[in-house]
């Protein structure tokens, strides 16, 4: 009888432990973004990651449909916009602002509109965030 009772509560105690509420975190403000191939069969498929929880939430909110903007145009700056992000060097004032991760963009290769236009607006993102970029599209200022 005196095993069940301690087999009870200690059920109890790991039940009302587990509903605790979840103690905050510190939150890693390193902004990370790449451009990876993944190899399919013949083909290849290129695809954008960005490790910033906020950047989707702001996405939504600002950006334009993608029908807005010609290829071309797309890529144009986003070679431009990688080679700055590449040679950025010093440390920001702000934290979590300093690239911390090389982009591997060529503008000779065809990622794909949708690819380049996230990566456009990732880029105007971090533009408005922390003000990284000396170039940019008139429109963003």
């Amino acid at each position: 009888m005196k095993i069940h009772i301690v087999l009870v509560w200690t059920i109890l105690l790991l039940f009302f432990s587990g509903c605790a509420a979840p103690k905050e975190t510190a939150r890693d403000e390193t902004v990370e973004v790449s451009v990876n191939a993944v190899e399919e069969s013949d083909t290849t498929v290129h695809e954008l990651l960005i490790f910033d929880s906020d950047f989707d939430r702001w996405f939504a909110r600002n950006s334009r449909p993608i029908s807005f903007y010609d290829h071309q145009y797309l890529k144009r700056w986003n070679a431009t916009l990688t080679r700055e992000w590449n040679t950025i060097s010093a440390p920001s004032t702000i934290r979590d602002c300093r690239p911390v991760s090389y982009l591997d963009y060529d503008s000779g290769i065809d990622y794909g509109k949708e690819l380049d236009y996230k990566l456009f607006y990732y880029f105007r993102y971090m533009h408005q965030r922390c003000r990284l970029f000396s170039q940019t599209p008139g429109q963003w200022r």
